[in-house]
């Protein structure tokens, strides 16, 4: 996406879009090469200095938004925060959305590559079972039974199904375009091998039976990785997040069986502390752990 420089165009753009353009003097000035080639791969179907120019606007937005509202609560009830703290966090917001801009695409091919590597040996399944069928070659990028098993690749395929469909390219064409730009190396490798089979005449069922076996043996290999994964968070959890917990609460009990507390902090008070801030705490940050290497 990109606007156009014609005053009547501009004219006929949303609200929203008139107030990117306000940036975009600013964005077009910066260039790099391998952050748009990762907004490609992120499927991300903007212009670097279009994206850059719409996060640049929500990033002041919320920012100022934030110092509003910090305004609003100093005026009505003073010595909550002060003013300075206010500049400080208004800044932190700011630079913390222009730091997730910028991380935004890796973070998105990062996990678009976990889910193609975790999903890839069951797509070449399905594939294999079409191939044996005797349908044609292009048919196994559009099947149902490929579609079903991971949106990553999904999105992949329809790109294969998308240029020779709408874009009246050949088929190995096709496969040669998303090879080179998906940011998967698993794809990238069976694609380029199917590609090669095809040009010298192989036949695609036994190729693709070789490579559902292959497919397979990895996916078992995968899930006794994930289930010994599974058994050490599993043990983790027991410890830190069960164990944990108990042997603290065993030993405030015991201080408050012998009187006073800790830091001039009542028992009651760290057993509040303790049951509804760390606990919950100590479960939301396992989540996000198990999330990150799930």
């Amino acid at each position: 996406m990109a606007f156009s420089k014609n005053p009547k165009e501009i004219i006929e753009l949303s609200l929203e879009e008139k107030l990117y353009l306000l940036f975009l003097p600013l964005t077009r000035e910066i260039t790099s090469k391998s952050f748009e080639h990762k907004l490609e791969q992120a499927d991300i179907p903007l212009d670097m200095d279009v994206y850059l120019a719409k996060n640049l606007f929500f990033a002041v937005f919320v920012s100022f938004l934030v110092l509003i509202f910090g305004i609003i609560l100093i005026v009505m009830s003073p010595g909550i925060i002060s003013f300075g703290t206010l500049l400080i966090i208004f800044f932190g917001v700011f630079f913390a959305y222009v730091v997730y801009t910028i991380i935004n695409p890796y973070m998105v091919v990062g996990t678009k590559v976990n889910s193609i590597k975790a999903n890839l040996p069951l797509v070449i399944l399905g594939m294999s079972s079409v191939a044996e069928s005797g349908a044609p070659p292009a048919s196994i990028f559009s099947t149902s039974t490929v579609k079903d098993k991971s949106q990553y690749v999904n999105k992949e395929f329809s790109k294969i199904v998308y240029y020779i469909d709408s874009l009246g390219i050949s088929l190995l064409e096709a496969i040669d375009l998303v090879a080179n730009k998906t940011p998967s190396f698993e794809l990238k490798k069976f694609l380029m091998d199917l590609k090669s089979n095809i040009e010298s005449g192989g036949d695609l069922s036994d190729f693709m039976s070789k490579k559902a076996s292959q497919a397979k043996f990895q996916y078992d290999l995968l899930l006794d990785n994930q289930n010994k994964k599974a058994e050490m968070f599993g043990d983790i959890y027991s410890a830190v997040v069960i164990a944990g917990p108990l042997f603290l609460f065993s030993g405030v009990m015991l201080l408050g069986m012998v009187g006073g507390g800790i830091a001039g902090i009542s028992i009651s008070a760290l057993l509040t502390l303790g049951v509804f801030v760390l606990v919950p705490i100590m479960n939301i940050i396992f989540l996000i752990v198990m999330n990150l290497f799930q």
